[in-house]
């Protein structure tokens, strides 16, 4: 039995490796939903894929805005249906309000 110092292929295989692991996690988040489910229809983790100033740019604008909003006042562990359900009002009404700033171009 011989043992190689060095393996030629080797190298060459933990590159290759850590390529696809790589690759399979570039597109891990590209338009991914929002990771523990938001009530708001549409709201995505990536970038609006649609042009500034457009009509369907304001209302993902509005509707990422809103999922957002949602996510930072719910409390999942203590909200019950009722709360959650207010704090879903609200973000929309958030998100409505988003809408309205993008639609005029108040965005800054």
């Amino acid at each position: 039995m011989t043992i190689k110092a060095f393996d030629p292929h080797g190298p060459r295989l933990i590159l290759a490796g850590m390529g696809l692991a790589l690759l399979a996690l570039g597109g891990c988040n590209s338009a991914a939903p929002y990771p523990l489910g938001s009530p708001i229809e549409g709201a995505r983790i990536s970038a609006n894929p649609y042009p500034p100033g457009s009509p369907e740019f304001c209302r993902q604008y509005a509707r990422q805005s809103a999922a957002n909003q949602y996510e930072t006042i719910v409390d999942r562990g203590e909200d019950g249906f009722g709360m959650r359900a207010l704090k879903e009002h609200q973000a929309r009404r958030d998100g409505a309000r988003a809408y309205r700033r993008c639609i005029e171009g108040r965005l800054r």
